[in-house]
């Protein structure tokens, strides 16, 4: 399991009745050791494939990635955005 630490920012939560969680957006600021930590945690998962799981306190969210991974790099304005998105088994 990855576990984020750090502050927590801006958050959306969509439910949907019968399915639970529909759409979960959360920031998060973290120092560099927590965000290093964090990564490590989720590369260890995605390498040993199955089950990808990430919690911060009492929320924790999983899923089953189908593969590849798609992974985008943004670079706009002195700022680099690095999106990871795995999608689910269907």
């Amino acid at each position: 399991m990855a576990k984020l630490l750090g502050e927590p920012g801006k958050t959306t939560l969509k439910f949907c009745s019968g399915t639970g969680i529909e759409e979960f957006k959360q920031e998060f600021y973290l120092m560099n050791s927590e965000a290093a930590a964090f990564l490590r945690d989720l590369a260890q998962q995605i390498e040993a494939g199955g089950k990808i799981e990430v919690a911060y306190a009492s929320l924790s969210l999983s899923i089953n990635p189908t593969y590849p991974i798609k992974l985008e790099v943004e670079y706009e304005k002195n700022e680099l955005e690095i999106e990871i998105k795995l999608k689910e088994v269907p």
